[in-house]
């Protein structure tokens, strides 16, 4: 997931376990948003909550034991 930070317009990236974290952290919190700092300039930027979701990585369906 790329972000732009508001402050430095600097483009930066969370990776597949940092979204999954941000979406159970935002469930737990009961939260509309998560802040994601910038690695350049350190300022927050507040990332919907409905953006986490639809970028958070879909569980895998189980696997199907092999036909005998």
């Amino acid at each position: 997931m790329q972000i732009r930070c508001y402050r430095c317009g600097w483009n930066f990236g969370l990776s597949n376990e940092e979204v999954a974290f941000a979406s159970e952290a935002i469930d737990a919190a009961k939260s509309s948003h998560y802040d994601a700092r910038c690695p350049r300039c350190r300022t927050v930027n507040k990332v919907p909550a409905e953006q986490i979701r639809r970028s958070a990585p879909k569980a895998a369906p189980p696997a199907e034991p092999p036909a005998a």
